[in-house]
């Protein structure tokens, strides 16, 4: 599968897809969380392959992504300040999970109380690598 003018991902990085089409989702609503889940794919692939081909050009599309967009909102403090990028995205993170386990309790189930869920929880595994996470988080992850 391709998102936004990047290459396919290959079958050694299938593990990073749902990172990407999450971010593909979220770039109109909210560039920064779609900033950090493509960054957050691309440390994941960093670690899983970055010696085939195929790889390379999907880490290295990637990365020259991030690269623009962080010129483009270089403004945006929750881009260059991890401590802040770390609060919009548990903000993001929190509201999705509050919302979709509103739904859920209410006994109102269909794709989009699964599809919150899941996105909070790919979240989470974001805020995971930037730090300790808050009480909060750990309660509802």
């Amino acid at each position: 599968m391709a998102f936004a003018g990047l290459p396919l991902v290959p079958q050694a990085l299938k593990s990073i897809q749902h990172y990407l089409k999450t971010a593909v989702e979220h770039d109109k609503r909210d560039p920064v969380v779609a900033y950090w889940c493509r960054l957050y794919a691309l440390q994941t692939g960093m670690k899983i392959d970055r010696k085939s081909k195929e790889s390379v050009a999907l880490l290295t599309a990637l990365m020259d992504w991030l690269e623009t967009q962080k010129q483009v909102l270089k403004g945006d403090e929750a881009i260059s300040n991890e401590v802040v990028a770390q609060a919009h995205i548990e903000n993001h993170a929190l509201k999705l999970f509050l919302w979709a386990d509103t739904e859920d309790r209410a006994a109102r189930f269909n794709k989009n109380v699964v599809k919150a869920f899941y996105t909070a929880g790919m979240l989470f595994d974001i805020l995971s690598t930037s730090g300790e996470l808050t009480d909060e988080v750990i309660h509802h992850r």
